[in-house]
């Protein structure tokens, strides 16, 4: 455990704090494994401002779900073609508010009229990208129905439609599974989405300029369960669509990073506030548990619902039970058995139960790994109106940016 690091989440739990060397290195090994590629990180993943400056500075653009995702990118340093507005769901407002900062990936056929009728408003002509809902499954199989991309087989209807409206299609996005560990499935979906450009410039008689193969590099959250995705393996199936790429659409391609930079350059710590014995069990009470860390909670309440049987991922809210690993920084003596909970008035309010390591007494820290990713993004921080915790990012230097 860095000492630096350990004293800041002394001064400052409940805390999170994200290392920059740790995005560093994450990026360097995505742009290893991608050398041909630009990396677009998910800001839904973890958007806290210093995090989103710092991916820009080491030359990442924007997977960006909102209009407001959209400014962040922009305010963090990213420059308008490096960010992608891709959501279902675009309103009227929230066209307008990014339509000068950031490239727009339309999600439907109506959005497109939306985009055209706009455009004609504006006296414009504008080029967007489409999210498609492909024809093959992830891992294989057909596709099926989504509430995300215009469907494969609806091609002639929007040729149709763009024949009508100052619109024109200059690329694609395609994202059908987050969190894959398996290269051959993750290559597999890249070499049919690579298919799909070609099947999408023919029928659209465009110019594609981009391809956005989507679906982030996946993350092995403990080494104990899980193995970690085979990068080797995963760049020949990226070398080749590259070569080929070179020599027929000559297009920009581009990978989601997905929560690859920034999950394992997070921690989450929690200060003990509070100890009680009741009836044979042993309570561990930390300040912001659930408030500020709510996915070990849903993990143990889909434990509760499903008894001995299998969690299946549900993600961004659930991963895994083994997602977060904790480490309890005790000052007593030996081991003990506890429940480690929060201080909000619901039961819910659990990080673990019947958690095993060193005793903990009031005041001792309690450390989250893996918390830079879809962690204090997703937490319900207004409940009980407690003081929300607080994130910083931590430089090798020793700096700190909040």
């Amino acid at each position: 455990m860095n000492d630096h690091i350990l004293t800041l989440a002394r001064e400052n739990a409940p805390c999170y704090l994200y290392e920059y060397d740790v995005l560093r290195q994450q990026t360097e090994t995505l742009r290893r494994t991608f050398p041909q590629y630009d990396l677009l990180y998910s800001i839904k993943a973890n958007p806290f401002p210093p995090v989103v400056r710092a991916l820009a500075a080491l030359g990442i653009g924007a997977d960006a779900a909102s209009a407001r995702e959209v400014l962040l990118s922009r305010e963090c340093g990213m420059a308008a073609g490096d960010i992608f507005f891709s959501a279902a769901g675009k309103t009227e407002q929230a066209l307008e508010t990014a339509w000068n900062d950031g490239e727009i990936i339309a999600d439907s056929l109506g959005e497109v009229a939306r985009i055209g009728a706009l455009c004609q408003r504006k006296g414009q002509r504008r080029a967007i990208g489409v999210r498609m809902n492909p024809g093959f499954g992830m891992g294989g199989g057909t596709g099926g129905p989504s509430k995300f991309g215009i469907n494969e087989e609806d091609l002639p209807r929007l040729k149709a439609l763009l024949d009508t409206v100052p619109v024109t299609v200059e690329g694609i996005h395609v994202h059908l599974k987050s969190q894959n560990l398996d290269a051959d499935v993750l290559g597999g979906c890249y070499r049919d989405s690579w298919a799909l450009a070609k099947r999408v410039q023919q029928a659209l008689g465009c110019d594609l300029r981009y391809v956005n193969f989507g679906s982030g590099v996946g993350v092995a959250y403990d080494e104990r369960y899980e193995q970690p995705m085979d990068l080797e393996r995963l760049r020949a199936y990226t070398d080749a669509i590259a070569a080929e790429n070179a020599v027929t659409l000559k297009a920009r391609l581009m990978i989601e990073t997905g929560r690859f930079p920034t999950a394992r350059a997070g921690t989450y710590w929690l200060k003990v506030v509070d100890k009680k014995y009741s009836r044979g069990k042993t309570y561990v009470i930390t300040e912001n548990c659930m408030n500020g860390l709510q996915k070990p909670a849903l993990a143990v309440m889909l434990r509760h619902a499903v008894g001995n049987g299998a969690l299946t991922p549900y993600e961004p809210l659930f991963t895994s039970e083994w997602a977060f690993p904790i480490v309890a920084h005790g000052s007593g003596d030996g081991t003990e058995t506890a429940d480690i909970v929060g201080n909000l008035c619901c039961a819910a309010d659990v990080l673990a139960e019947d958690f095993t390591g060193p005793k903990l007494e009031v005041g001792d820290l309690i450390e989250v790994k893996n918390a830079g990713a879809y962690a204090c993004t997703l937490t319900a921080q207004r409940f009980s109106g407690h003081q929300p915790p607080r994130e910083l990012l931590v430089y090798g230097d020793g700096r700190t940016e909040s």
